[in-house]
């Protein structure tokens, strides 16, 4: 008999948390001891870590659960190959669960360590279980599973209306790691409420708090789609949330310069080889998307909402205007007013 080892890693700590419970089940474990490094190397936690696995037999049968593993490792050389020795020198009959929560914004780009654990795992017999959070196409897809599973009847309009309040969002740059723990709470919510009928989407509108996540990049791709009305909420929502409004006219300088761009090439019929290698070298795509964009202004429009932006930009670091009025009135004045003659074509 060899031990048994999970390796659950991703940006969703509620699908996480499910797999290494599952997991427990499976290996008959009756008790969990947890571990959690206090600081990054925690060769300490790893040395427990092995001595805990290797009590199997002395006492009742338990699940080591290390989280947070790669920080536990740190960057010190000895620190990784101890956790990689965990797995690999694991006793017979024991269990190790190794719990990583990543980053949403990191978690396309998994760290050389972290290859390394899934091969060791992998060597061993091991599962390594992926978990990653449903982005905005996906959400939907998962409030419908996961309410089939805990058998609660909800509409498809309902399902659509609480992956968008709780986080269907299309940007990038936002945090993800504890929306599908809210769904699960919130439906659990909205089924008591419904009681044996099923969930509507009157029910969510009332019941359930919008807490999409606020995102710079949701404030950039509103004036991209030529959208005010979702410009000003993403706004309003960013800079409640605390984000900086300088982090904010970045972002608007950076997707506005593209779409200056684009236009320019637009207007001097460049090919769309051409406009691939001048905007998204690789990815025709997301050239394509910026040309579209760029079809929804005038180069007239796109030069006055630059040259405001920079205005703005200017002011604040100048201290002759404060952060978040400048770049309020540079969406009052570009985006809600004066940018209001809609696509354009060419």
């Amino acid at each position: 008999m060899t031990g048994k080892v999970l390796l659950a890693h991703g940006d969703d700590a509620y699908s996480i948390d499910r797999a290494v419970a599952a997991f427990a089940v499976q290996v008959g474990a009756t008790d969990r001891v947890v571990l959690t490094p206090d600081h990054a190397p925690d060769e300490a936690l790893l040395t427990r870590a092995a001595l805990e696995a290797a009590s199997v037999g002395l006492f009742e049968a338990h699940c080591v659960v290390v989280r947070q593993p790669l920080r536990a490792a740190g960057t010190s050389g000895s620190a990784a190959d101890r956790l990689l020795a965990l797995v690999e020198q694991l006793p017979d009959g024991a269990a190790l669960a190794l719990a990583e929560l990543r980053p949403s914004r990191d978690v396309g780009r998994p760290p050389a360590l972290l290859k390394r654990l899934e091969a060791a795992v992998k060597s061993v017999g091991g599962r390594v279980e992926p978990c990653l959070a449903p982005r905005r196409d996906e959400l939907r897809g998962w409030v419908t599973r996961h309410a089939a599973e805990l058998e609660i009847a909800i509409r498809p309009a309902a399902a659509a209306a609480l992956a968008e309040r709780i986080g269907g969002v299309w940007e990038n740059d936002v945090e993800r790691s504890e929306q599908t723990r809210v769904a699960d709470g919130e439906l659990r919510k909205l089924a008591l409420a419904a009681d044996d009928r099923p969930i509507e989407v009157a029910d969510v509108d009332s019941l359930v708090s919008d807490t999409r996540p606020p995102s710079v990049n949701a404030v950039a791709n509103a004036v991209e789609r030529r959208d005010p009305t979702r410009a000003a909420e993403a706004l309003r929502r960013a800079l409640a949330e605390g984000e900086p409004a300088l982090r904010i006219i970045a972002a608007l300088e950076a997707r506005l310069v593209d779409l200056t761009v684009a236009r320019d090439l637009l207007t001097s019929g460049a090919s769309a080889a051409e406009m691939t290698k001048r905007l998204r070298p690789g990815n025709p795509s997301g050239a394509e998307r910026v040309t579209g964009a760029a079809r929804r202004y005038t180069a007239d429009e796109l030069e006055q909402m630059l040259r405001g932006l920079f205005e703005a930009d200017l002011a604040i670091k100048a201290n002759t205007a404060e952060p978040e009025a400048a770049v309020t009135a540079w969406l009052g004045e570009y985006v809600l007013g004066a940018v209001k003659s809609g696509p354009v074509k060419g």
